[in-house]
């Protein structure tokens, strides 16, 4: 059996489900693959293995398929040059601090198609049945005659895009010229639906033509088993307390997602989460845990991080004045809302609402977004991503909407008031500090140029017309999307540089797909295209297949 090596903390083994010692089984099970974890990555590398003809076991900890997000996306390799693809390699790896696989981002650019075809079909939202080369994406509608699974869920807006000429955020800017690279980047849901319940379809569809799946919920994976160096199989614990051996002849894929919600290993790997509320539950680094016990090695220490929100309001990414929980401003806003996280680090705590266990007295992550009506007048221009009317805003202010459709409704936290005075305490910050930061901020505004931040004059508007805005912004932790080291056929890699025998790490377990310390943003749904990639490469891979 593997054993938990020295070095790993006694928090580090105790918040995760692996168990040390020898365990005798009560029941051994034989199979092709064992796959751990039934989420974006686990389920797509469960349900290709059943499909290549497999014995596959799914062993989950949960009671069911979890998964989190609406968008994953795929590059679309038809509508795309060789060149293009080649830089958006180039272009994902500077983005990533130049610290990423690129033979991992290959892999992800030239198989993610695949692989998204397959979810959307085996989930019930394409009426396609077999996969194509990319000609059957619509180029009108970005989508693939996306339906409708009869229980509401769907595919519902596409933010697909296509990397040619001069890309540009705030930040950064790369020159694809003539060359494209086109991504397809369908959302699935509306919420509070998401892409967990379109796995749950896959699941149920491919488990209905292909009795090789079966699944075993509530059974956390606590021990792998070696044999001369190879992994064999996996130990798991059943919700009766049963151990049962699952024997692996071809693989183990673990696909358990990432150690979030681990704080020796947070502290450990990416302490600049520590502070910062979690997204997620559950996310306890069991795959790690059970990698690096079979000799597998953790990438370097600063490992990516993905903190955005977007359940606070609407109109999340434009730079309107930024006051922290003390109301004092502290940044130039145009800086851009997905790195804020960075910037929140230094920001006092503060104890508002959706706090986690280990932060119950307060935390990092808050902030307040603050304008006046006059926003529906300023010129086009002069929004990043586009004016919403007041109308459409109000279902973000607590109470003024009774049943509130497409938000979680414990996260409504926009607030419209006659005066700062009463806006301030909505939001719960001191009314004197917050007034003086809008008489320098308005101040500035006049003289057209903000020497305290450097924020663009365009997107300096006085805040003075009522009734006044302002949204409490509150960053949480979507992911951390780091691990074990793996190739790009996600076998798990040894302290040696080799493969380690039979063992795959797939999804946000494995990497460096990013290697940065913090997630790119330049295309929507990345990570989750990257999960159900890495998913279907492993088990594609592991049964032999191309």
């Amino acid at each position: 059996m593997s054993r938990i090596p020295e070095g790993l903390t006694p928090e580090e083994i105790a918040a995760s489900c692996c168990e040390t010692g020898d365990i005798s089984p009560a029941k051994v099970m034989d199979y092709d693959i064992v796959v751990v974890g039934a989420g974006a990555a686990g389920v797509p590398a469960a349900g290709w293995a059943a499909e290549l003809g497999a014995r596959v076991a799914l062993l989950q900890k949960a009671s069911g398929v979890v998964s989190q997000g609406n968008c994953g996306s795929a590059i679309i390799k038809s509508r795309s040059t060789e060149a293009g693809i080649a830089k958006w390699i180039h272009h994902t790896n500077g983005l990533c601090d130049w610290r990423a696989d690129t033979k991992q981002l290959r892999a992800y650019a030239e198989h993610s198609e695949e692989a998204m075809m397959w979810f959307l079909n085996r989930a019930g939202l394409t009426s396609e049945t077999e996969y194509g080369d990319g000609s059957k994406v619509d180029s009108n509608t970005d989508s693939a005659k996306l339906l409708n699974d009869g229980q509401g869920l769907c595919a519902f807006i596409s933010t697909s895009g296509d990397f040619t000429g001069l890309w540009k955020d705030r930040e950064n800017s790369y020159d694809y010229g003539d060359d494209h690279c086109y991504f397809w980047a369908p959302w699935v849901g509306p919420k509070p639906k998401n892409v967990g319940n379109a796995l749950k379809n896959v699941l149920n569809n491919v488990q209905a033509k292909h009795s090789g799946l079966e699944t075993f919920f509530s059974t956390p994976a606590v021990q792998l088993v070696m044999d001369g160096g190879r992994v064999t199989g996996v130990i798991g614990r059943s919700k009766d307390g049963e151990y049962i051996q699952f024997n692996a002849s071809k693989a183990v894929i673990l696909a358990t997602g990432d150690y979030t919600n681990n704080p020796a290993m947070v502290a450990r790997w990416c302490p600049d989460i520590a502070d910062f509320d979690k997204k997620q539950f559950g996310k306890t680094g069991d795959g790690h845990i059970l990698a690096i016990s079979a000799g597998a090695k953790m990438e370097n220490v600063g490992h990516t991080k993905m903190m955005h929100d977007f359940d606070s309001a609407l109109m999340f990414e434009e730079p309107f004045l930024f006051l922290n929980m003390e109301g004092e401003r502290f940044t130039n806003e145009y800086t851009g809302f997905v790195y804020m996280g960075n910037i929140l680090r230094s920001q006092p705590s503060f104890k508002g609402t959706m706090l986690d266990p280990e932060h119950a007295e307060g935390s990092k992550g808050w902030y307040c977004a603050v304008y006046d009506s006059e926003y529906v007048n300023w010129p086009k221009d002069e929004f990043v991503s586009g004016m919403v009317p007041p109308a459409v805003m109000e279902k973000f202010i607590p109470g003024a909407v009774e049943d509130p459709k497409g938000v979680f409704k414990n996260l409504i936290d926009l607030h419209r008031c006659d005066t700062l005075e009463e806006l301030a305490e909505q939001l719960g910050i001191p009314y004197e500090k917050m007034k003086a930061s809008v008489d320098r901020y308005n101040e500035l505004c006049d003289k057209g140029c903000d020497t305290d931040f450097g924020k663009p004059a365009k997107y300096m508007h006085k805040i003075a017309k009522p009734p006044f805005w302002g949204a409490r912004k509150h960053i949480r932790v979507s992911a951390e999307v780091s691990g074990v080291v793996v190739n790009e056929h996600c076998q798990a890699i040894g302290a040696d540089g080799t493969p380690i025998e039979g063992l795959y790490c797939a999804g946000n377990l494995g990497g460096p797909f990013y290697g940065g310390g913090d997630y790119p943003f330049h295309q929507t749904g990345l990570s989750l295209g990257r999960c159900y990639t890495s998913g279907m490469m492993a088990a594609k891979h592991a049964m032999g297949a191309k």
